[in-house]
């Protein structure tokens, strides 16, 4: 209960964030490729929200994709025939990826385990293959095509630009930080920790009063808010959609930076994303199977460093703050 309290009463912008803040801020500067930065903050906020999923209630989802997709579809088809505003589209996506969750999740929460699993990647499956039929709507294989990528207009005679890379970061960098300081909230409030609790011991939390059963469905349909946000986002910053956005390989690439970053953290699955979007972005220009390099550490950080880099990260940062108070108990 003391714990609940303290996290309850963190204020919403401490160290931390601004931390995040600068360091996402400083990509487009430290980066040569121009448009890397901002894709590297939409996959992020992807990787995050699947760890809503995993890292803190222990659901594996393959469905991510599918909400990813419904994001990105429904800011795309509203911005080639209705030629809505940019913040409104964003909105609908958000809506449409929660609502797809809501339903996945009505069906999936109902099984644990491999079962969840299954229904989950299968569900993605049902949206990409409706995807893929519906060519005059989805543009099928070939993807939605020519999505405008329009100013936002704030008041009238007030535009802000967003062609240029540059432009266009900046307007998904606080988008990103904006849902980065609402998740942190969501998950430090009393209802993470009942996720945290839910993770670690279901059948407790059940004889303790708990309804899981609602939680999971909850979590699903934040993760799908976000994850749908993100999805509108790549279309916004593709100006298309591809079939790929809807695949499963969008999930399974959530899941390797949610992993490889560190499981049931803020950050890692942020710092999981950089690295993966770095490392492909190089090593895609060297070598023509550069996925092998990146499956190869991906086995290896699963195999002998299971809390990824953030983990890494934390242990060093204890071991030299131990290391620095001995030595100053010794002078």
């Amino acid at each position: 209960m003391v714990e609940e309290g303290l996290e309850r009463h963190k204020p919403l912008i401490d160290r931390e964030i601004c931390m995040l803040a600068g360091l996402a801020f400083l990509l487009p500067f430290v980066l040569p490729y121009k448009s890397l930065p901002a894709e590297i903050l939409i996959y992020a906020l992807g990787a995050v929200s699947f760890n809503i999923l995993l890292g803190y209630t222990g659901m594996l989802s393959f469905g991510q994709g599918a909400l990813f997709g419904m994001g990105a579809y429904t800011t795309g088809l509203l911005l080639i025939h209705l030629g809505w505003h940019p913040l409104a589209t964003l909105v609908c996506a958000s809506l449409s990826g929660a609502i797809t969750a809501l339903v996945v999740g009505l069906f999936s929460i109902q099984r644990i385990g491999l079962y969840f699993v299954m229904l989950t990647l299968a569900f993605n499956q049902l949206v990409f293959f409706i995807a893929y039929q519906l060519k005059g709507l989805t543009g099928g294989d070939d993807g939605l095509l020519d999505v405008p990528r329009p100013n936002l207009s704030i008041f009238p005679g007030l535009q802000i630009p967003l062609q240029t890379n540059l432009q266009f970061f900046l307007f998904i960098w606080i988008v990103f930080i904006g849902c980065i300081i609402v998740i942190r909230r969501i998950l430090c409030s009393p209802f993470g920790r009942v996720l945290v609790a839910i993770k670690e011991n279901p059948e407790r939390a059940v004889a303790v009063g708990y309804n899981i059963q609602y939680y999971k469905l909850t979590a699903f349909i934040i993760s799908g808010l976000f994850t749908g946000l993100a999805g509108g986002l790549y279309a916004l910053f593709m100006k298309m959609v591809p079939i790929t956005a809807v695949e499963l390989v969008t999930s399974t690439d959530f899941i390797i930076m949610s992993l490889l970053g560190g499981l049931g953290s803020l950050y890692g699955p942020i710092i999981g994303a950089v690295v993966v979007k770095i490392a492909s972005e190089i090593l895609s220009e060297i070598w023509a199977r550069w996925l092998l390099v990146l499956g190869l550490t991906f086995i290896v950080f699963m195999l002998f460093m299971k809390e990824g880099i953030w983990g890494l990260i934390t242990a060093a940062l204890e071991k030299l703050k131990v290391n620095l108070s001995g030595k100053v108990e010794k002078s």
